[in-house]
């Protein structure tokens, strides 16, 4: 594309012939060696400045790239976490569950655990042990150790915690018989676990085998009695305990994200100060010199403690040794296109050629240049004629040659001869929205061409302005992407495979466990009744994933079946908030529902309409604290209609509400993720929306609350 400043630079080249024919042959002398300055250093500029952007792209790539990693990274690290203590929330499940547990129905219960290939280190009881049942718990503890045992007093007291006993035979921290009633670090932890009813963990600590080995954490989880007093309160029994080392669910981890020679360390800091490193340096020691260095941190908490992933990201992550080097390629090949240019214009100028000829020359090795590029470019003046096109553009829009388009109306030309596309009237709709908007930049847009062969176009547009921000025109470049949208299908498809082969066994899963807890295979005791109850609501937890999964597969790939009809969005909002009671009545939600009730009927498919209105509610409702104020309101705006899911919740902070529509995006409150959430339901709800014709755009103040507004176009008016 010509540049405005030649033009003007060979216009004062005419003027200053002028001023030669009139006797001042000085300043014509030196002309050529002003233009050839001039284009020495406009395109020097040009070459510096697209090699700068190229090397500042490769680092946004590598950034973006690395963040992904740790994303990931740092989802693996708490899921394996969380998997890890699911041996301690089946050895509560079966304290609790019991009125009282020997030493050896302990061990048989641990024992089956660890066959089940579990991830805990060790188990055991801290076992609440009255004044007046000493004597019991020392005969126990006596057989147990093979030894004389009692308890010790060191004065009078109401009860002791004793260790009562532990699988394997010792947790390597914690000694059968010792008791932990005034112990300095963990008598607070079980003291926090006991008055908040939940899991709580120890700051990691040496392990007592090796002291050289990785640090362990010991975790603690109450234990109540199933019958309550007259208050309504349980009483504690003690506590179950595990002792986990950091590097089992770190490791793998770590291993499956093939870090190679990437910096990574966990550090424990909630306890202030510069923290306790945990992994992978032993013993806790912390290396300043590379917590100086750390590029990305990522909070996570853990059973109660505040954990830092950290990360330290080397030069050029992600990136290819070509495009690393592209900038110098670009940079070379610059200069080389410089310096030929730069001794053109002199000569031309200094031969005294006519500005057309000037112009005429440039053009002709700039077509050269571009003709070579695979992406097909094309340049529109601003009187909407074409300016110029390379050769890569006349071959897929179906020209002979460049040359026959050039100073035809860009109308008449731009759907291309012999051309079909996928949606011809929303390509030339878009087209011509893009080319009336002088300011419009866009990037990225796929065209989807049928023939005369199948291929898939990215376009990219911008305006062309001179210096002084005068509208020259519009630049558009299409980029050949069939290849790479083929590999996003696969991708999707492998995971819609992968998702259906998942369905049948979980909908069996679930539906067995439904019979046994109806009594098909006998009698269900207590216990056993809230482990298979848990279970049945982690299957299903585990089904609405793969739905979500197959969702987003099936959007994807396009492959998304609709049936549009009338669909009245006043009673189907009516009826999902009272399938939603239950939920709402467990955190004492007040929910409010303000649609018109002339409201017109939109087009659209009311099953997906559901989904979509039952997604912004569960997340309204999962985001507002007890107490809180759901409303659901409705208005009319000429063709549309809009429903408003407003909540009274914390709200979503402003950086974080770009990105609140991507997939698997989970927004943390105060350093927590909600639980039971996929990161893919807005996705979801985003492109159903967009799908069936509409809208759908957040309003959020943090604080506050969010309010989500759907738009769907009415149904047509019958006549």
């Amino acid at each position: 594309m010509a540049n405005p400043a030649i033009p003007r630079i060979l216009r004062q080249n005419d003027q200053s012939t002028s001023v030669r024919e009139n006797g001042s042959g000085h300043l014509l002398q030196r002309l050529p060696s002003f233009a050839a300055a001039a284009t020495l250093a406009m395109l020097l500029a040009m070459t510096l400045a697209t090699a700068i952007s190229i090397r500042s792209i490769n680092q946004s790539q590598s950034d973006l790239r690395f963040e992904e990693l740790i994303d990931s990274i740092s989802l693996e690290v708490d899921s394996e976490f969380n998997k890890s203590l699911s041996e301690l929330a089946a050895i509560r499940g079966f304290l609790e569950a019991a009125d009282d547990v020997t030493p050896a129905q302990f061990r048989i219960f641990a024992s089956a655990l660890e066959r089940e290939n579990w991830s805990v280190h060790a188990l055991g009881f801290i076992k609440k042990v009255g004044a007046g049942d000493t004597d019991e718990f020392n005969v126990m503890m006596s057989e147990q150790l093979h030894d004389e045992f009692e308890l010790e007093s060191g004065g009078y007291r109401s009860y002791y915690l004793p260790v009562a006993f532990t699988y394997p035979e010792t947790l390597g921290i914690l000694n059968p018989g010792e008791d932990l009633i005034f112990h300095p670090r963990y008598t607070p932890l079980m003291s926090r676990a006991e008055l908040e009813r939940k899991i709580v963990a120890s700051p990691p600590v040496p392990s007592a085998s090796n002291p050289h080995d990785q640090a362990v954490v010991l975790v603690f989880t109450p234990i109540f009695s199933q019958s309550a007093d007259s208050f309504g309160t349980s009483e504690l029994r003690g506590f179950g305990t595990g002792v986990y080392r950091v590097a089992d669910f770190l490791a793998g981890s770590v291993e499956r994200a093939e870090l190679g020679d990437i910096d990574f360390r966990v550090v424990d800091v909630s306890d202030g100060g510069e923290g306790q490193e945990v992994f992978p340096v032993p013993n806790g020691e912390t290396n300043r010199y590379w917590a100086a260095g750390t590029s990305h941190v990522v909070e996570l908490n853990l059973a109660g403690r505040d954990w830092q992933l950290q990360f330290s990201q080397p030069e050029g992550y992600g990136i290819t040794q070509l495009e690393s080097q592209l900038w110098l390629i670009v940079l070379g090949a610059g200069l080389v296109i410089t310096g030929l240019a730069t001794v053109s214009m002199y000569s031309l100028i200094a031969g005294r050629q006519s500005i057309q000829s000037d112009l005429t020359l440039m053009t002709s090795r700039m077509n050269i240049l571009l003709d070579s590029a695979l992406e097909s470019i094309l340049l529109v003046g601003d009187d909407d004629r074409i300016v110029w096109a390379n050769q890569s553009y006349a071959n897929v829009f179906g020209f002979d040659h460049p040359d026959s388009i050039i100073g035809a109306e860009w109308e008449s030309t731009r759907a291309g001869v012999g051309v079909k596309y996928a949606n011809r009237r929303k390509f030339m709709s878009r087209i011509t929205a893009i080319n009336d908007n002088q300011e419009l930049a866009v990037t990225s847009e796929d065209i989807q061409i049928t023939a005369p062969e199948a291929r898939t176009l990215s376009m990219t547009s911008a305006p062309a302005t001179s210096s002084d921000s005068e509208y020259l025109g519009r630049l558009w470049v299409f980029r050949d992407v069939t290849q790479e949208r083929t590999v996003d299908r696969s991708k999707s498809e492998f995971v819609s495979m992968v998702s259906h082969e998942l369905r049948t066994p979980l909908t069996s899963l679930t539906g067995f466990l439904e019979l046994v807890l109806d009594g098909a295979g006998g009698e269900v005791n207590p216990g056993m009744e809230r482990l298979l109850n848990k279970a049945h609501s982690n299957g299903l937890r585990l089904s609405r994933l793969v739905a979500d999964l197959l969702d987003i597969s099936r959007l994807e790939a396009g492959n998304l079946g609709l049936e549009l009809g009338e669909v009245s969005l006043q009673g189907l909002i009516s009826e999902l908030a009272e399938a939603m009671d239950p939920q709402l009545s467990e955190k004492q939600l007040d929910i409010k529902v303000k649609i018109p009730g002339k409201m017109r009927a939109v087009w659209a498919d009311k099953e997906r309409c559901v989904q979509v209105f039952s997604n912004l509610l569960t997340n309204a409702i999962r985001y507002t604290p007890e107490g809180g104020q759901i409303t659901i309101s409705g208005k009319l705006l000429r063709d549309r209609a809009e429903i408003t899911v407003r909540d009274t919740g914390e709200g979503i902070r402003p950086e974080n509400q770009a990105r609140i529509f991507d997939k698997f995006v989970r927004i943390a409150n105060n350093g927590k993720r909600p639980p039971g959430s996929t990161g893919l339901g807005l996705a979801i709800t985003k492109t159903l929306v967009e799908t069936q014709g509409g809208s759908i755009r957040l309003e959020s103040e943090f604080g506050k609350g969010s309010a989500f507004t759907v738009a769907l176009p009415t149904a047509e008016r019958p006549e």
